[in-house]
């Protein structure tokens, strides 16, 4: 479910101030780029769903969280239609909060709350 490699290597360069800062600013801004995915999607806007698509790759990919960024390089890159995209966002909706458990529970073990 976590990159813990790449959570590693952030942790020993960024300490844990710079690895919680990280944690607090991806939890404080998914949800906004979340909700602006689904009214593209609702909107059936194509060209901006990949586009925040990409976005939220990004913000997955930079806290290790490699299940959830897969889904949305999906969404950003294959061929899909619409009714995939609604059944895929939300099972990702559904799906973060159990991530983010995962990564607050390996940011805990590892002293940083």
């Amino acid at each position: 479910m976590l990159d813990e490699k790449l959570l590693t290597q952030y942790h020993e360069l960024l300490g844990n101030e710079g690895v919680q800062e990280m944690y607090e600013a991806f939890a404080s801004n998914i949800g906004g780029y979340v909700d602006y995915l689904t009214r593209l999607i609702k909107d059936r806007d194509e060209e901006q769903t990949r586009s925040q698509a990409h976005k939220v790759k990004g913000a997955c990919r930079t806290l290790g969280l490699r299940q959830l960024a897969a889904h949305m390089e999906w969404l950003e890159r294959e061929e899909w239609h619409w009714d995939q995209v609604d059944d895929m966002l939300a099972q990702w909706v559904l799906e973060l909060p159990l991530h983010q458990h995962q990564l607050r529970h390996w940011l805990k073990a590892r002293g940083i709350e």
